[in-house]
């Protein structure tokens, strides 16, 4: 069925030819990839998404007036998630039964399924169609063709991404020069401590806003550091803590250093009120009232400047720039705040595999980028798109290319162990903040600690998987061998 019709008054023209190639045969003499729709010709596809009617407001009206001959069912995923049930095994269950034609992936399951040869690759086609895909940023195919050992399997109309917004009020205020892109931790936390620190705490400006939520804690700025270095707390291969090294010293105390100097926020205004409006929410977010000279933000926070006119009584308008976020020195032309969460892909035993490549060919075309811009809170690939009408310059967002390893294996971490870890950082570091304990002392505590917490998540996990379906015996079994030895 066509699902939820709602009548969007888009000026598309629906005469077109389904099809992208001609009857005769490609330049190099071989056979067309794909044969064309026919005039008259029905289809139906199955789509993956998160939900029906969210699906068919963002992209199925659209494609329907340009397809009307190509129909849809919504595959929703959302039965995947839950409490005691392991996504991975429910979604290879949902595909296995439902056999969606276009599947919705992220980048891990797009990699996994690639190399399993589960996807079909769209390199000939996208030639033979002379799709332009050279429009799109490089650094969402690069990233795309790198997990897919050199070959495209997919492609995705958005993608997200991180930058340094700064306040070029404040710094010229100041007489402090302006960040520039590809600039290393170190020199960002430096041009902070230069803004005054005096007044009081909940009126004075700040160098720096990390927005928290709360509270800021020493390892949750480390970490944030530490991801842009590539440095990680476990080795996801061999499941080893491995945060007791001078790389991780450096980087506490560069994070203990930065909330000593008070350029940068340690803590947000509580929310007494439960009846919080917009406003009030937005005024707890320091950059966006005008109150922090720089933050790492989203393209969302774009949105947030135009609520800020809006819901902020005697609001005062900025001028904020970007540049890229901070850099590894050693890599920095890498960033890891880049993401693609949403790539779409067609299931090698699609047996409407034409219809299907329309699909993922109109959602990524120039056509379809054109339209959504006027109204999307996203970044799209086609990056000539991202715009504003005050004409800032968002190339901060695409102009480093991603870590193609960013995250590689963290699937095998058990996800039991991230917040008890976390407690344990949390627990050793305020020592070192009171001054009770060095950084040198609760390093090896910490990988000490880390790891008993990991080998027991390691048990808890096999526990789980071998207790689904398990009788009573069989798992007080599996508890004896997998249990640490006190």
């Amino acid at each position: 069925m066509r699902g939820f019709k709602f009548g969007l008054a888009v000026a598309i023209s629906s005469t077109m030819i389904l099809a992208g190639c001609s009857s005769s045969d490609s330049k190099d003499g071989g056979s067309k990839v794909m044969h064309a729709l026919g005039k008259d010709e029905k289809v139906t596809i199955k789509v993956m998404y998160y939900d029906e009617r969210s699906f068919f407001q963002q992209y199925g009206n659209l494609f329907y007036s340009k397809f009307p001959n190509v129909d849809i069912e919504v595959i929703t995923n959302q039965g995947i998630y839950g409490e005691g049930k392991d996504p991975e095994k429910e979604f290879n269950k949902l595909i296995e039964e439902q056999k969606p034609d276009v599947l919705m992936l992220d980048i891990n399951r797009y990699e996994k399924m690639a190399e399993e040869g589960k996807l079909l690759a769209l390199d000939a086609v996208i030639k033979q169609d002379k799709f332009d895909i050279e429009n799109i940023s490089p650094a969402i195919t690069d990233i795309l063709r790198s997990k897919g050992n050199g070959t495209l399997y997919g492609l995705s109309p958005s993608f997200q991404s991180e930058v340094l917004m700064f306040n070029r009020d404040l710094f010229e205020q100041n007489g402090i020069e302006v960040p520039r892109d590809q600039m290393s931790w170190s020199e960002v936390l430096d041009l902070a401590k230069r803004f005054p620190i005096s007044g009081e705490e909940d009126k004075r400006i700040f160098g720096f806003f990390q927005n928290n939520y709360g509270q800021t804690s020493v390892y949750q700025f480390a970490s944030m550091i530490a991801r842009t270095e590539k440095l990680s707390a476990v080795d996801p291969e061999s499941l080893k803590v491995t945060i007791n090294t001078d790389d991780w010293k450096k980087i506490f105390q560069t994070s203990i250093d930065a909330l000593n100097s008070k350029a940068m926020n340690s803590t947000q205004p509580e929310n007494n009120n439960m009846q919080q409006t917009m406003g009030d929410y937005l005024k707890r977010d320091y950059f966006v009232s005008g109150r922090a000279a720089m933050t790492i933000g989203s393209f969302y926070l774009l949105d947030q400047f135009k609520q800020a006119k809006d819901q902020i009584k005697d609001y005062k308008p900025f001028n904020w720039e970007m540049v890229t976020v901070p850099v590894d020195p050693k890599n920095p032309d890498i960033t890891t705040g880049f993401g693609i969460y949403e790539l779409y892909a067609i299931n090698a035993q699609s047996t409407v595999q034409r219809a299907a490549w329309e699909f993922i060919k109109y959602l990524n075309s120039d056509e379809f980028a054109k339209i959504i811009s006027r109204s999307t809170q996203q970044l799209l690939s086609r990056t000539s798109y991202i715009k504003d009408k005050d004409g800032h310059n968002f190339e901060a967002f695409y102009k480093l290319k991603a870590d193609t390893d960013l995250y590689k294996g963290y699937e095998k971490i058990p996800q039991n162990f991230y917040q008890v870890f976390n407690q344990i950082v949390d627990e050793e570091m305020k020592l070192v903040v009171e001054s009770k304990k060095s950084l040198d002392e609760v390093l090896p505590t910490i990988q000490t600690r880390g790891q008993e917490a990991m080998d027991k998540a390691i048990a808890e996990s096999k526990v789980k998987k071998v207790t689904e379906g398990t009788s009573t015996q069989e798992i007080d079994a599996v508890k004896a061998t997998t249990e640490p030895a006190e």
